[in-house]
């Protein structure tokens, strides 16, 4: 049985970002996992341009208008699940996460998200509003989410030597999350490759 894919989409495209660090985190833990193939789709060497299409993708399916999208659209594609890296800006998220969910629809459709958030309270705020985009875009988001929250982000950055700890910290709701985001990615596979079969 073929591994299902795991896609880590990292939200922040800020030249000095603190993404980094979870993004090394996140690496070495799913990446150590055998229930998984990880594949990283990194919004800063994927740049987009903003959506201005005359229809808007859930109408007009990989109608993809430049090579750009055709990249991460097949990325996208190739997913069975996805972990999303978020940081949170004025209670919100970035415009690069923005632009890439209105971009697309059917390469998340039917498939499971979860998320890892960043901020003065973990990211929460953002990944409440996330959770409405993709209710909207028919994925299914799972119930646990892991939060990095202001005092351990202080911690990652100025005492590298005590990161391990923090890391200790999160990783029981990381397991957790990512156990019940493969749970749907399995159960879902087969429901989407029947309807492929459907309409080809």
């Amino acid at each position: 049985m073929q591994l299902p894919t795991v896609s880590l989409i990292v939200a922040s495209t800020r030249t000095r970002r603190f993404a980094d660090l979870p993004l090394a985190w996140l690496r070495e833990r799913l990446g150590a996992r055998a229930d998984l193939s990880l594949d990283v789709l990194d919004l800063r060497e994927h740049p987009l341009p903003f959506f201005d299409q005359p229809k808007p993708p859930a109408w007009n399916r990989r109608a993809y208008a430049n090579e750009a999208e055709a990249t991460v659209g097949r990325s996208l594609d190739a997913a069975d699940g996805f972990i999303v890296l978020t940081n949170e800006y004025n209670h919100g998220y970035s415009a690069a996460l923005k632009n890439l969910l209105d971009t697309f629809f059917v390469e998340f459709q039917h498939k499971p998200i979860g998320f890892v958030g960043y901020g003065n309270v973990g990211g929460s705020r953002a990944i409440e509003q996330l959770r409405l985009v993709a209710a909207e875009l028919d994925m299914v988001s799972v119930r646990t989410s892991v939060h990095i929250l202001g005092h351990q982000m202080r911690q990652l950055a100025e005492h590298p030597d005590t990161r391990e700890t923090v890391w200790e910290g999160l990783e029981p709701r990381l397991e957790l999350m990512t156990d019940d985001l493969l749970w749907w990615a399995n159960a879902l596979a087969p429901a989407r490759e029947e309807d492929d079969a459907l309409a080809s």
